[in-house]
């Protein structure tokens, strides 16, 4: 120890030893000569002496040039093993956040996955975590911020999750959190509240303070998985139903997401087929005046006549055909069929027709209404586009032309499920709107609390403010149309008026009702 201290590097250690070697060597030979000198006693030569007192020197230099081609093999070796770590530890860990990636998270299942085969208990679960709003900050802030949030993000979950689970970047916004052994349902769920209370507090970045919110996919590993894939594809499942309800949300998947996923499977695979054996069809709801019960217009519904499920329910194949971009053709379909039984009724009542985001991404769409309308020679002002705050997730500039285009035609453009958007007041003032569609949630709550009865009342004014026909859906009872007439509503639908009736009821139901066309 005391060695090393003094002669820290290995070639001096090597010339110190050298030189010890070197002493010993003239030693060695000064005895030796000695103890078998002749009689005449004569000692070594100079020649001799000389080389022998140079032997430390010699020695010392050899074993220091020794010493450090080692030094340098040995270093050599070193950084080449730090070379190697810092290779393993950078194909493991994530770069930004320093968390484990996903190749290590595929590696660990696969442990998990064989340590499962060995022990029937063994269950663990696995949390996917997408973040909220991330988009907007690299948008708004810059990526620069977007990385400083996933940062603070990690930080925040390594020091709440370390001692009960590992946390892993999956990618872009998301991040993995395994939980090993056999966790129970409420460890897992606590886990997740953890992890959303992890959002209640702000973030401060450089760029300055930053709120984001999450939400959590929830599933245990079952004993026929094999993949990662197989865990990620149930959590995923479970996070897209997360991601539809409101705030820092978590959805374990279960027996009943799982039907569900089978159900929405098998209708997105069926579309195709009922969409060309023609088995969809529109149903019309009236729409009337709120003062005197007279019939203003009809909103078209589309409909699907199952042969062996039957009824299949438009909350059911809607979001099926905008994942498989059949809402083109079925939202083509509605318009051109509305178009033609609207020119077909007795009396000029006016037709709603429901369009998606989806539909605007087609440049062609404005000139299909235009062709419809003109092919079953119904007048422009008769028909009205609605259209919801949703459609924001489209390009804002092709939503504003498409719907200018077609005003200028002369077709109205309602906004629809009023209430229940992200900043709607906003939306009235950049989108061209004749007409205001209160959400029908509003209609039994506006009668159980003060809370939604004044802002329904908010929602009205503000109708009057913009000038724009004001219409609250879901009304179903006498006391609901007293409510709103009474504060200005202009138009009315629900139940109490009439339910959705087939395109052959429409033209009976007109005759036996006074109608008055919209304003």
């Amino acid at each position: 120890m005391m060695l090393t201290t003094l002669l820290p590097r290995i070639e001096q250690r090597y010339a110190a030893a050298g030189a010890i070697f070197g002493s010993l060597l003239p030693t060695i030979c000064l005895a030796a000569d000695t103890l078998f000198a002749g009689p005449s006693g004569a000692g070594l030569s100079a020649p001799t002496a000389t080389a022998l007192a140079l032997m430390p020197v010699f020695f010392g230099v050899g074993f220091y040039r020794i010493g450090r081609s080692r030094a340098r093999l040995l270093a050599e070796l070193y950084r080449g093993r730090r070379t190697e770590a810092r290779l393993r530890h950078d194909a493991c860990h994530d770069r930004l956040t320093g968390l484990a990636n996903r190749f290590c998270l595929e590696r660990d299942i696969r442990a998990l996955v064989e340590a499962g085969k060995a022990d029937a208990e063994f269950r663990p679960a696995l949390l996917l975590v997408d973040l909220d709003r991330f988009k907007y900050v690299n948008d708004s802030l810059g990526h620069a911020a977007g990385d400083d949030l996933l940062a603070a993000i990690a930080a925040r979950l390594l020091a709440a999750l370390t001692p009960t689970g590992r946390v892993y970047r999956l990618g872009g916004d998301e991040f993995v959190v395994t939980l090993a052994g056999n966790p129970s349902p409420g460890k897992v769920e606590d886990v997740c509240r953890t992890i959303s209370a992890l959002f209640s507090q702000p973030f401060e970045l450089r760029s300055g303070r930053v709120s984001s919110g999450c939400s959590i996919g929830a599933t245990f590993m079952e004993p026929a998985d094999a993949t990662m894939s197989d865990l990620l594809k149930r959590a995923d499942l479970a996070l897209y139903e997360a991601k539809e309800e409101p705030g820092n949300s978590f959805r374990f998947f279960d027996a009943v997401l799982a039907d569900e996923t089978r159900m929405r499977a098998e209708i997105e695979h069926d579309l195709a087929r009922a969409i060309a054996a023609g088995e969809f069809h529109l149903e019309y709801q009236p729409i009337v005046a709120a003062e005197d019960r007279a019939v203003r217009a009809f909103e078209a519904l589309l409909r699907w006549s199952h042969p062996q499920r039957g009824a299949i329910a438009p909350e059911h194949f809607i979001p099926a055909a905008e994942r498989t971009g059949l809402i083109l053709a079925l939202g083509n379909f509605a318009v051109r069929e509305a178009c033609l039984a609207a020119a077909r009724w007795p009396v000029p009542a006016g037709v709603s027709v429901n369009v998606v985001g989806e539909q605007f991404k087609d440049r062609e769409f404005v000139d299909h209404v235009k062709a419809c309308l003109a092919g079953a020679g119904l007048a422009p002002e008769r028909l009205t586009i609605e259209v919801t705050e949703a459609i924001f997730s489209v390009d804002e500039a092709i939503i504003r032309d498409s719907l200018g285009a077609l005003r200028r035609h002369g077709v109205r453009v309602a906004l629809d499920d009023f209430g229940i958007g992200f900043s709607s007041i906003g939306n009235l003032r950049a989108l061209p709107i004749d007409q205001l569609k209160i959400d029908r949630s509003f209609a039994r709550a506006m009668m159980e609390n003060r809370r939604d009865a004044d802002l329904v009342e908010i929602i009205l004014r503000l109708g009057q403010t913009f000038d724009v026909t004001t219409t609250v859906e879901g009304i179903e009872r006498e006391s609901q149309l007293d409510f709103i007439r009474a504060r200005g509503a202009v138009e009315a639908q629900g139940y109490l008026f009439g339910e959705p009736m087939p395109a052959s009821a429409v033209a009976g139901f007109l005759t036996r009702r006074p109608t008055r066309l919209s304003a």
